[in-house]
């Protein structure tokens, strides 16, 4: 799959892409539950790049909850809950293994969220828009961000959007099953999340 492919598009109200661009940027917020992140914006050929290096602030070992919110294969009736897959305590190197492995559905394909936290409860978190969610705005993660040459800017994002198109492609499929039997993510019971 190509690096530039986004995991979703802005549109107008008909269907056919705008003329929207994904900017460069991060910028601080509260969340829905007041706690305090950062979220950065970056065009699709720069985000595992910059996922991985801020997932490299985490430490060590790492916890992962992969939300499948969207069943490509066997769809769900809109608003049943996602499916969550959890690990804990993996060593950094295998989900950074995992992460390359399923990198075109990981940073191409918007079927999930995937929310990896380090042992002092900081936590990176990529959204099915392709956006960036940091906890919480640490020194660690705007150091990383300033070394990769994101501007601390607040930049319009698809979370704005009127009107998005999210991709979900048939080839990831394999990924997804790989990649939750390599990291050996168990399905739980999905958690009420804002």
């Amino acid at each position: 799959m190509d690096r530039t492919t986004p995991k979703a598009t802005s549109v107008v109200q008909s269907g056919e892409p705008d003329d929207f661009a994904i900017g460069t940027g991060f910028w601080d917020e509260r969340d829905w539950g007041g706690t305090a992140r950062l979220v950065v914006s970056v065009p699709p050929e720069r985000l595992a790049e910059v996922h991985h290096a801020l997932l490299g602030v985490l430490g060590s070992p790492l916890g992962v909850l992969y939300r499948q919110l969207v069943d490509r294969r066997e769809p769900r009736p809109e608003g049943a809950p996602s499916r969550d897959f959890v690990a804990l305590e993996i060593g950094p190197s295998r989900v950074m293994s995992g992460l390359a492995s399923a990198a075109d559905l990981v940073y191409h394909d918007a079927r999930h969220e995937l929310w990896v936290r380090g042992p002092h409860a900081d936590q990176v978190v990529l959204d099915a828009d392709g956006l960036l969610y940091c906890y919480p705005d640490d020194p660690a993660f705007r150091d990383v961000l300033a070394a990769a040459g994101i501007p601390e800017e607040k930049v319009e994002a698809m979370s704005t959007r009127d009107y998005v198109k999210h991709w979900f492609h048939a080839e990831c499929d394999a990924q997804e099953d790989a990649l939750i039997a390599g990291l050996e993510l168990t399905e739980v019971a999905p958690q009420r999340h804002g």
